[in-house]
C-alpha cells in the first residue's frame, strides 16, 4: 500500500560538480589573495546544496504523505487528514528547484515542473514536485479511501 518514488534531479549534480571545480581554483590560485577563500567557500556551499537537493524522496503511507531532500534532511511529513484537496500541477518557471514559497504555502522541488498541490485544512497548500504526477495522486486517492 506504501508509494515510494526517488527522484534525481541531474541539474543539482552538476551544480554540485561545479562547487568541486571553483573549491578547487579557490586552492590551488595563488595568486587569487583574500578571494581564493571566498571561491573556497562559494565551493563548499555549492557542493553541499546541490548534493542535499539532488534526491527528493516522496513516501505515501496509510496515515501520512513525507517528503524528504537528500539523506533525510530537509523532510515535511502531512497527516492524510489535514489534506482536503489534491491536484496535479505546472509550477512556475521562476520558482525553480529547491523550497520555496509559493502563494499560499510551499513547494518541494528537485527537476522538472510537474507538481502534486496538496490543499490543507489550514487553508495552505504544499506543492510537491514529482517525475510522477498521476502515480502520485493515484496514491493519495488509495490512501484516503482506505
Amino acid at each position: 500500500m506504501t508509494y515510494r518514488n526517488v527522484q534525481t534531479g541531474s541539474l543539482m549534480y552538476l551544480i554540485s560538480a561545479s562547487g568541486v571545480v571553483i573549491g578547487l581554483i579557490g586552492l590551488t590560485g595563488g595568486s587569487l589573495g583574500a578571494a581564493r577563500w571566498w571561491l573556497v567557500a562559494l565551493g563548499v556551499l555549492l557542493l553541499a546544496v546541490g548534493l542535499l537537493a539532488a534526491r527528493l524522496t516522496v513516501v505515501v503511507d496509510e496515515r501520512s504523505v513525507t517528503t524528504t531532500f537528500g539523506w533525510g534532511w530537509p523532510r515535511r511529513r502531512i497527516d492524510l487528514d489535514e489534506i482536503v484537496e489534491v491536484a496535479a500541477v505546472r509550477t512556475s518557471w521562476w520558482h525553480g528547484w529547491g523550497i520555496h514559497k509559493v502563494s499560499g504555502g510551499w513547494l518541494f522541488n528537485n527537476a522538472g515542473r510537474d507538481a502534486v498541490e496538496l490543499r490543507l485544512r489550514s487553508g495552505k497548500v504544499f506543492r510537491v514536485g514529482t517525475d510522477q504526477p498521476a502515480e502520485l495522486l493515484a496514491a493519495l486517492d488509495r490512501a484516503h479511501t482506505a
